[in-house]
């Protein structure tokens, strides 16, 4: 498996861009897995994933690894390509300046929608409570002046924190968690006269 997969296609990224695709990519990562095995760590129906999954395979995101018989079925396997994925900026840049913004709003509109939809849930479900500090939400809105330099280090910090968190041990603890993070540069205000 890859370190790292730049996406360079338009089709791969708009697969990718999918909220319970970028999900199937997470948990597909970790190992070998069947359709089957991700939805019910999900809590979803297989019927759910299937087409999702074809879809990911479609566009080489993940890959079947193997087979294995069960009880008169066979259980197909995969796995991603790569432990993390990232997203080549000149396949923006060839498809014109509206183009490139109006998919860029896109992705960040669909993963962002996503994020509220999975608070609402956890707020209605009370996962999310101001009385139960153990359960609660951290939300962090920060502005920084960086050089490049140093935002490249803040970069791989982050970078560090996610494979730290990707690498833990699944199954253990009584609570699932997951972080939303958007870290981008922020253009000049003009100066009011």
């Amino acid at each position: 498996m890859k370190e790292t997969m730049m996406l360079r296609d338009l089709e791969q990224v708009k697969i990718f861009a999918h909220p319970l695709r970028a999900r199937l990519v997470e948990v597909f990562a970790d190992q070998p897995r069947t359709a089957k095995q991700v939805a019910d760590l999900l809590g979803l129906k297989p019927t759910k994933l299937y087409h999702h999954v074809e879809a990911l395979e479609r566009v080489g995101l993940i890959k079947f690894v193997r087979f294995q018989r069960k009880r008169g079925t066979i259980e197909k396997y995969y796995r991603t390509v790569a432990r993390r994925f990232s997203v080549d900026s000149a396949l923006f840049q060839i498809q014109g300046k509206d183009k490139i913004l109006d998919q860029y709003r896109a992705m960040f509109a669909t993963m962002l929608d996503n994020t509220m939809q999975e608070i609402n849930e956890s707020i209605s479900e009370k996962l999310i409570c101001p009385e139960k500090r153990e359960t609660g939400a951290m939300l962090v809105r920060k502005h920084i002046r960086a050089t490049r330099d140093s935002v490249k280090r803040i970069e791989m910090k982050i970078q560090k924190l996610i494979d730290e968190l990707t690498t833990t041990e699944k199954g253990k603890g009584d609570l699932d968690y997951n972080l939303t993070l958007v870290f981008y540069p922020l253009a000049k205000k003009k100066k009011r006269r």
